[in-house]
């Protein structure tokens, strides 16, 4: 696995890991969440999914968990965020086309920020417990023209019923997890893990029809 940095907001450092060969296999781009790295269990079992399939998995870690972020206005927020994703687009499109963005919450708002820059035709993407309180990551749901896989938890604030059932549209697959939270968990092991399976089945099949 390759490590490589980027500069990205106001001259912030942050790293991008490279496993695969974006060059000769399809190409993902994932960006985790706020306290959700890629070592989190969805976005682990994401990751070796893709590989087990033959893609390249590029993987995001920035860290946004620090004051300066956290206090800042809403509008410095997202101007941080779409730095940060322009330099990891900018870099993968160096190396390769990617095929596919998955977002798991606050990386939803980098995927919806990126629109601008995508090439025709748009790219596939995973909302994994999608910010749809957010006007720009409802919009980018609800306009984009690509296949999409959306994964809300049925107890995740983030995901109200009233805001999903009105995603409605060609080609984009909704699996709402019952009972699950904002990290798609429930309180029993088990059970969790079940819906951790159901999760990478739903991701396996929206895959395996790109």
């Amino acid at each position: 696995m390759a490590r490589v940095e980027l500069e990205g907001h106001e001259g912030h450092r942050f790293y991008l890991t490279v496993e695969g060969d974006p060059g000769s296999q399809p190409a993902a781009l994932v960006f985790s969440g706020l306290r959700y790295s890629p070592a989190r269990p969805l976005l682990h079992y994401t990751h070796k999914l893709l590989r087990n399939r033959g893609w390249a998995v590029l993987e995001a870690w920035y860290d946004y968990d620090r004051p300066e972020f956290l206090t800042a206005h809403e509008s410095r927020r997202h101007s941080w965020i779409t730095a940060d994703a322009t330099a990891v687009w900018k870099w993968a499109r160096g190396h390769t086309r990617p095929r596919l963005l998955v977002g798991k919450s606050i990386g939803t708002l980098a995927m919806a920020f990126l629109r601008d820059l995508e090439p025709e035709p748009p790219v596939a993407k995973v909302w994994l417990t999608p910010l749809l309180r957010a006007d720009d990551v409802l919009r980018a749901i609800l306009e984009d023209p690509a296949p999409g896989l959306l994964v809300a938890g049925g107890a995740d604030p983030a995901t109200p019923p009233e805001l999903l059932d009105g995603l409605q549209r060609a080609g984009l697959h909704t699996l709402v997890l019952a009972g699950a939270g904002h990290g798609l968990e429930v309180d029993e092991t088990l059970a969790s893990l079940d819906l951790l399976r159901d999760y990478l089945q739903s991701l396996d099949a929206f895959l395996g029809a790109l």
